[in-house]
């Protein structure tokens, strides 16, 4: 290859679904590639969408024949980031993922696992694919170490870099009297979620504007919409807005200025987090704990009664910052283990 070309990376992912953390990890690692000058593409639910807002290529990710000719014609795959290999949500889009790293390797391609959680996967079939898969990867960088401890026990080397997410530049802190409630469509969502939620933001907040944030529409508009009925249904006078997901920056200005936030999704406790936020997470996966667990932070299980009033009484009366959440604030994603594959 002549020392002036350009390389060809081609990203498999959660793309083109205008879900905020996809986006946002989307948005992290492409400016990182065109810091580097490279040509690059992606496998897109909505190509058109996705070319417009990263001015990158893109194709769409249900056409075999486009898969496999942007596999053949890269240089790079770099699959990611997220939880891709995983089969809690669907053993279909696993396969699919794995099948792409395992044919771009067939084809002498170097392959890139980026910023990725591991697991849960179950079964021993979907197991030996995602481990055949796996070691087919140049360099795995992995964002949390429970992930990288189930591929020590799998016999597969990583890297632990934080979740690039962490990268994902927002605008500086502004706390208002604002507190955010993000929520996810989940199958085991409490049948009383809801109202609970309801209860103690209206005991804790309730002279707070309240604002319910979707962070995918399709998936999650309807349920905040919900959410804003039981807030009004216990208090007409709670000062309520629904916001719907635009960009990753809408987001990211929205959330500069909560003083508070209940957030289900991984990205948004990210997020809330590295802003300054004082988070509360509402966890629907292993994911979330493991965050919650990363800075001790009091959790509670979206499919369980909520038992919010310990967690919010010690929320709103501590005033000293939890060390460990004020140092991540520096957290960087390493960019050296994946540029030592790109600049080969």
């Amino acid at each position: 290859m002549g020392r002036n070309k350009k390389k060809k990376v081609l990203i498999s992912g959660y793309i083109g679904f205008q879900n905020f953390g996809d986006d946002a990890l989307l948005t992290v690692l492409t400016e990182h590639l065109k810091g580097k000058n490279c040509d690059i593409s992606a496998f897109s639910s909505n190509p058109a969408d996705t070319e417009k807002n990263f001015n990158i290529k893109a194709y769409n990710y249900k056409n075999l024949f486009l898969i496999l000719r942007e596999i053949l014609k890269t240089d790079i795959l770099i699959s990611g980031g997220g939880n891709l290999i995983q089969n809690e949500t669907s053993t279909l889009s696993l396969l699919y993922y794995c099948f792409i790293i395992i044919f771009a390797k067939l084809c002498f391609k170097k392959v890139i696992i980026f910023s990725q959680g591991i697991g849960p996967v179950r079964g021993n079939f979907s197991t030996f694919i995602s481990k055949l898969a796996l070691k087919c990867a140049d360099m795995i960088t992995v964002r949390d170490i429970y992930s990288q401890r189930i591929l020590s026990k799998w016999g597969i080397n990583s890297k632990f870099t934080y979740d690039a997410c962490w990268n994902f530049d927002g605008p500086k802190y502004q706390p208002q009297n604002i507190i955010g409630i993000q929520i996810r469509n989940y199958a085991y969502l409490h049948k009383d979620f809801f109202k609970i939620i309801a209860k103690y933001v209206d005991m804790f907040f309730s002279d707070y504007e309240i604002k319910i944030f979707s962070f995918q529409n399709k998936n999650d508009a309807q349920l905040c919409y919900e959410m804003e009925r039981a807030l009004k249904q216990r208090n007409m006078d709670l000062k309520t807005k629904v916001v719907l997901y635009k960009s990753p920056n809408q987001i990211a200005e929205e959330f500069s200025k909560l003083k508070y936030l209940i957030a289900m999704r991984l990205h948004a406790n990210i997020l809330g987090l590295k802003l300054g936020v004082k988070v509360v997470p509402a966890s629907y996966s292993v994911k979330v704990r493991n965050l919650a667990y990363e800075f001790d932070l009091k959790y509670f299980e979206a499919s369980e009664e909520a038992l919010l009033h310990p967690i919010l009484t010690d929320l709103t009366m501590t005033e000293q910052e939890n060390p460990k959440i004020k140092n991540a604030r520096s957290r960087k994603f390493e960019w050296s283990f994946i540029d030592t594959v790109i600049d080969k």
